[in-house]
């Protein structure tokens, strides 16, 4: 068969399926982090907060199912956010140069990225401030100094960061988009498809998790970020290249079961290595290795969540539009109800799980009716990515 012809034509739902998976994921996953300190959120639970005043790292804090949840989807879920963005740039690509791409790409990226930012990250930060002392007044006394060492793109790093991997590959992409599907990249690419090394590039992030990680752990600031840039800009690429060439998508839908397993058995030996060796910051023989494993779980399970999405995650209809709605909104603002949820509960002597539940919860709930309320105002709406209202005019 014809790789041109074989190109998809319409929208695939596995990957809206997918993106919509993570996104759902990001409110559990950041109250994980309030009661276990495994990362870096504004407002935490009061054991893990004062331990972080007195200049301390959090260790064993919280249930420890939380903290294997937060470890378990940081090794992956946002790295396969980028992959599905890559794919998505693919397909943009099909009907717009370069200089339509980029202007969809400011819309997409960088206007969510500026209101969010100002009106739910400089929120959070306040919370934060509040819970840590460093502020005793009200959201719009503390708006100002947002601006004047507080600022910050919290949660919304991913904007920016797509944005920039967007122009950074833009010359790539359009020099492949114009040899079409001669192009040797894409040459090379299909050979490889059709080869049983389509888990082969899991060296590469592990490469890349071994040499970068132990010296830039993750600042999420762009320009002293190797590990996170590196690594995200791979699998933003080769979501491109999944794009163009449908034979890789088969080949990771045909090896979906052994992607897993590689996975899954990385992120063990990851785990592992804590476990039966001190493993310092920094480079040394533990840490790199323990990073490798990361690497290579991180392409496992990515690929693992694309095999097994193409299989399973097919289903159309009235519910994928609501997942579809939903899943900008609940990137950019599930965190801003989360903290306030989390930042009301710390004093309520409510068990660590009921508070968790209850944040999340917060969270989700205030997303959805935001997202029902603004599909009648059109800016917002745009803004969000929501579709139009249908309004019937039929009686019956």
């Amino acid at each position: 068969m014809d790789s041109a012809s074989a190109l998809p034509r319409t929208r695939l739902a596995y990957l809206d399926w997918l993106r919509f998976a993570v996104v759902l994921c990001l409110a559990p996953f950041h109250a994980a982090i309030s009661f276990t300190g495994m990362g870096s959120v504004y407002v935490y639970d009061t054991p893990v907060r004062d331990i972080l005043s007195a200049g301390g790292t959090p260790v064993n804090i919280g249930p420890r199912s939380l903290t294997m949840f937060t470890v378990f989807l940081d090794n992956w879920f946002m790295h396969l956010l980028f992959l599905v963005a890559g794919i998505g740039a693919a397909f943009s690509l099909r009907k717009r140069n370069g200089a339509q791409f980029l202007g969809e790409r400011c819309n997409r990226l960088l206007l969510p990225l500026l209101i969010g930012t100002l009106f739910v990250v400089s929120f959070q930060t306040w919370l934060g401030a509040l819970s840590f002392g460093r502020f005793s007044g009200g959201f719009f006394a503390f708006f100002p100094s947002f601006f004047l060492g507080n600022f910050n793109w919290g949660h919304l790093w991913f904007l920016a960061y797509l944005f920039v991997f967007s122009a950074l590959a833009l010359p790539l992409f359009l020099a492949i988009q114009r040899k079409g599907q001669a192009s040797r990249v894409l040459s090379v690419a299909r050979r490889c498809a059709g080869m049983p090394i389509i888990l082969l590039p899991a060296f590469w992030t592990g490469f890349l998790e071994a040499l970068f990680r132990p010296g830039w752990p993750g600042s999420l600031n762009l320009v002293n970020d190797w590990a996170i840039f590196t690594l995200n800009l791979s699998f933003f690429v080769g979501g491109y290249l999944m794009g163009c060439v449908p034979e890789l998508l088969q080949a990771i839908e045909k090896h979906r079961r052994a992607a897993l397993i590689l996975g899954a058995t990385a992120f063990l030996a990851r785990i592992g290595t804590y476990g039966v060796a001190a493993v310092p910051d920094g480079y040394n023989a533990a840490n790199m290795i323990a990073q490798a494993f990361r690497g290579v779980a991180a392409y496992g399970l990515v690929m693992a969540a694309m095999g097994y999405g193409q299989r399973y995650l097919k289903g159309q209809g009235k519910m994928l539009g609501v997942a579809r709605d939903l899943s900008l909104p609940l990137y950019i603002l599930h965190y801003a109800p989360l903290t306030a949820a989390t930042y009301l509960l710390l004093n309520s002597g409510l068990s660590i799980w009921t508070r968790w539940a209850l944040a999340v919860a917060a969270s989700w709930s205030f997303v959805a009716l935001f997202t029902f309320l603004v599909r009648f105002i059109p800016v917002v709406r745009n803004v969000f990515g929501i579709r139009k209202p249908v309004v019937r005019t039929d009686p019956y």
